[in-house]
């Protein structure tokens, strides 16, 4: 009996630790059209390797998800696209109850490109449709 125990409760604790991370695999692993239509049925990370011709890079943060309110789990991805400037996509993870239905997938929040040295006069362009990175990018 102390056995079964002892299983569950490690099985439960590698289901929480993993939790986290699955985000940014979902996210990875999600095909870009559910993203955002008119986008190709490829995985995300592959559409977005392609277009970018390098790899993106992933990591968990918090955003501010409106004007005024408290920051909020969020997945950022980056990708330099020339020597001096860098991609920069946000994605919101769900929350409460949305973020346990099997098919919760992160939501697309905005997008920038800009340079990759804040000290730089390069002007920052504002992505609101993940489109809009296909377009730039090509």
């Amino acid at each position: 009996m102390r056995i079964l125990s002892l299983l569950l409760i490690m099985l439960f604790a590698a289901n929480a630790d993993g939790q986290e991370q699955s985000w940014i695999d979902r996210l990875k692993s999600t095909p870009a059209a559910r993203i955002e239509n008119g986008l190709p049925e490829k995985p995300f990370d592959q559409w977005l390797a392609e277009l970018a011709k390098t790899q993106p890079k992933y990591e968990e943060s918090t955003c501010p998800l409106e004007l005024d309110a408290p920051a909020q789990p969020c997945i950022i991805v980056s990708v330099e696209i020339a020597p001096v400037r860098k991609l920069e996509l946000m994605f919101a993870i769900p929350q409460g109850k949305a973020a346990q239905a099997r098919d919760a997938q992160c939501r697309f929040l905005t997008g920038r490109i800009g340079p990759s040295d804040p000290r730089s006069k390069q002007p920052t362009r504002l992505l609101r449709t993940l489109k809009d990175v296909e377009a730039l990018l090509k």
